[in-house]
């Protein structure tokens, strides 16, 4: 029954829904990852709309990137589309911080509230406390994909998972030679 649901699942079309319209309807910011918790408003932080707009399946660009300033909501927008992603167009997603140790915390301190206080995706991701429940600090499993998160500074960490998603955060923070090829991404 899970496969042909499974199945199903992978032959359905990706959703017409862009990022930024899933944020403003869904996602809901934490009181302990926000300076300002409640409900996500685009408007608040105009200059993100296209940018998470062109991260939406429906949109036919295949690389953004965005370089910015410190504290302007980059994360956030990567956030977004994480979010996103588990409860709209779900897939393997690789997330990479500049450390294993940041991706620890970042899972802890934005992966997690993002889930836990996001209603539409708190039922989609197992209790980490339960047996086998594929949810751990660097792995969240959900119904047709799975978030891994880990270091620039692992090569181990870097390889041989096969991704429809990734997400680079704080490039400029990667270690120099972090792919073994003097390219960090």
């Amino acid at each position: 029954m899970i496969y042909a649901k499974s199945f199903t699942a992978g032959l359905r079309p990706d959703p017409l829904l862009s990022v930024s319209e899933w944020s403003d309807s869904h996602r809901m910011l934490s009181q302990t990852a926000s300076s300002e918790p409640g409900r996500w408003r685009t408007d608040r932080t105009p200059y993100l709309r296209k940018i998470m707009d062109c991260l939406s399946p429906s949109n036919p660009t295949e690389k953004v990137i965005f370089m910015k300033g410190a504290q302007i909501g980059g994360t956030e927008a990567g956030n977004n589309w994480v979010g996103y992603i588990i409860d709209q167009a779900p897939g393997p997603l690789l997330v990479v911080q500049p450390t294993v140790e940041r991706s620890k915390r970042w899972s802890k301190g934005r992966l997690a509230p993002l889930i836990d206080d996001t209603p539409c995706l708190r039922g989609k991701i197992k209790d980490p406390r339960s047996r086998d429940s594929g949810n751990t600090v660097q792995s969240k499993e959900f119904q047709g994909g799975i978030v891994v998160v880990t270091g620039a500074n692992s090569a181990v960490g870097l390889r041989s998972m096969p991704v429809r998603y990734l997400f680079l955060d704080e490039v400029d923070a990667y270690p120099g030679d972090a792919m073994g090829s003097h390219s960090t991404c």
